[in-house]
């Protein structure tokens, strides 16, 4: 156990290190790291999920849909009522939380399939009503465009410089991988292992799981609207294409690939569809064939993610070393 987390934090350490350089050597090519500010957002978007589907093991569908509620609400404050981003950014997190609590105090006392069907309702319902919500200032069917960047004190981002994007989108990413990361490791995070591994044996000691899921549902509907908020102060621009199924189906695919209920595994999901996908753009229609035959390979090959490499390949040794046992004894 010493050496796994000592493995662990070592390379939890060298990625920040790793990670921290890369401007210095990639210097300020703007496409490579406007590609990884994507993919800081991303992971955490995933890993949130991830939390829900993979250690939770509830099946919610409303990721995109918190998401987006925290961009359109800080994108409504800022343009609408001149808020500083920042605070717009929080607000559209709450808002996202908000949401996320009430969806879980009515579905999760049911669980499975109404859980799923409530949380993709309001997937489905939310582009209607911003498009027909105009008047509101939602920007309709046009969404909304010119969204303020962030600035702190004097200092306003601009995307002529990308570096200052780059380790604010790392800070902010590693923040929230982190505080995900002490969820999983915490009793709330242990209390999900023991329910997924045995109910009926968890229950039995007395863990609540219905106050664990409403918990920790929030806490990534939280998590996942302020990284909405951060994504259309970056992008300056948001609208119900947003919610486009091609959307939600990578963030899915995300947690898939790196494996559900293995941390980190959805980070290094949005880290390989990110640019998947950005390479593949010039193919149009034709990428999502490619990226989900990529998906289903990976699937059938490592059906525990990318994550579950070492996991898997342990397996195999321990399955070699029995055998060539077994032989050898076979031989005496």
């Amino acid at each position: 156990m010493v050496t796994k987390l000592s493995k662990r934090s070592y390379f939890l350490l060298g990625s920040l290190v790793v990670f921290s350089l890369l401007p210095i050597v990639l210097g300020d090519n703007r496409p490579i790291m406007h590609l990884l500010v994507l993919c800081f957002i991303w992971s955490v978007v995933a890993e949130a999920w991830n939390l829900i589907l993979g250690y939770a093991r509830v099946l919610s569908f409303g990721q995109i849909a918190f998401f987006a509620l925290g961009g359109y609400t800080s994108a409504m404050l800022t343009l609408n009522w001149g808020m500083s981003p920042w605070l717009g950014i929080l607000l559209g997190g709450s808002l996202a939380a908000g949401v996320g609590l009430i969806i879980g105090l009515i579905c999760l006392k049911l669980r499975g399939i109404y859980t799923a069907v409530v949380s993709f309702a309001v997937h489905l319902v939310l582009p209607v009503l911003i498009s027909a919500g105009a008047e509101l200032g939602t920007g309709g069917t046009y969404g909304l465009l010119s969204i303020p960047p962030l600035y702190i004190g004097g200092y306003t981002f601009s995307k002529l410089q990308m570096v200052p994007w780059y380790y604010v989108a790392f800070g902010v990413s590693a923040l929230f991988l982190f505080v995900i990361y002490k969820i999983i490791n915490s009793p709330v995070g242990l209390a999900f292992v023991a329910l997924r591994d045995s109910q009926p044996f968890a229950q039995s000691l007395g863990i609540d799981d219905y106050r664990y899921m409403v918990m920790v549902f929030t806490i990534s509907a939280l998590i996942t609207g302020i990284m909405g908020g951060f994504y259309v102060h970056y992008i300056s621009v948001i609208s119900p294409s947003i919610f486009r199924l091609e959307v939600f189906l990578f963030a899915l695919v995300m947690v898939m690939l790196g494996g559900m209920g293995r941390f980190p595994g959805a980070t290094f999901g949005a880290f390989i569809i990110v640019f998947l996908n950005n390479y593949l753009l010039r193919l149009a229609t034709l990428r999502l064939v490619i990226l989900g035959a990529i998906v289903v390979a990976v699937m059938i090959i490592l059906p525990k993610g990318l994550a579950g490499i070492p996991e898997t390949v342990n397996q195999l040794l321990r399955r070699t070393s029995k055998r060539r046992g077994f032989n050898g004894d076979s031989q005496m």
